[in-house]
């Protein structure tokens, strides 16, 4: 794990330091190769995004290492802090006039797809409706050893929007621990699980991607294994008894699902 955790890292860095590369080239070749407000954009975007993939990384290999709890990494206050930092950069976005950056961070799509203009993800939104995108569904993550994405959440959820073209698109899947917690609501965290570091609102999801379920167990899962125990992956919950809270249940467990497409 640790020598995945450097790769990851040395990729990041390498791809951060291309991107300010060519940003500094273009600023010191004048006006005619000046950066528009749109490629100011998207800078900020994927630099934030690298940033903050790397934080929770971080917070990840922390857990591996045995160093999270009392005596080491408090892992709720680090995941708002990530959080906390990256959803800052949708503020800061706004002054380039005249590129997506500037208005409401989420689109509703009129298709029952919302995409977020931050993180360039877009997410299916849930309904009560009784179909494949009901909010109250729950599906497997595995059906058992050797723990493989083949329970009902790939084998049937993700299988079933994609043969149907859901949003006009084939390439629906879960998403990574970091990405589903970019829907998170937003909320300063001045110390661990508690009264200083909660959600004001349950369930605390934004809402412009529909329905958000807090029924037990309560969380959704996303693709990221737990590398120490296969049999479980992490998910985050969005309501009580915490607000929100990233957990590792075992992938044979029943949860709730939000597909996803995109990003950077």
């Amino acid at each position: 794990m640790t020598e995945t955790m450097t790769l990851v890292r040395w990729v990041v860095k390498r791809a951060e330091v291309a991107v300010a590369a060519c940003v500094a080239l273009l600023l010191s070749t004048g006006t005619a190769l000046a950066l528009t407000p749109q490629q100011y954009c998207d800078y900020l975007r994927i630099r934030a995004w690298k940033k903050f993939q790397y934080c929770v990384d971080t917070g990840l290999e922390a857990d591996v290492k045995g160093v999270t709890g009392s005596a080491g990494v408090d892992w709720y206050a680090w995941n708002a802090k990530c959080r906390h930092i990256y959803f800052k950069n949708w503020a800061k976005a706004q002054k380039y006039t005249g590129s997506t950056c500037v208005g409401p961070r989420f689109t509703d799509n009129g298709d029952q797809t919302v995409t977020d203009n931050l993180s360039g993800l877009t997410w299916e939104k849930k309904t009560n409706d009784d179909t494949v995108h009901d909010m109250d569904n729950q599906y497997q993550w595995s059906t058992g050893s050797p723990w493989k994405g083949n329970g009902v959440a790939f084998a049937y959820f993700l299988l079933n929007i994609n043969e149907n073209n859901f949003g006009g698109a084939n390439d629906w899947r879960l998403p990574t621990l970091a990405e589903l917690q970019t829907i998170i609501l937003d909320f300063e965290c001045t110390g661990g699980f508690g009264p200083t570091c909660r959600c004001p609102s349950s369930p605390c999801a934004e809402p412009a991607l529909g329905a958000t379920s807090t029924a037990y167990p309560g969380h959704y899962w996303s693709a990221s294994n737990d590398v120490i125990y296969p049999e479980n992956a992490w998910g985050v919950a969005f309501g009580p008894p915490a607000l929100p809270d990233v957990v590792v249940p075992p992938k044979s467990w029943a949860a709730f699902v939000r597909a996803v497409r995109g990003g950077w």
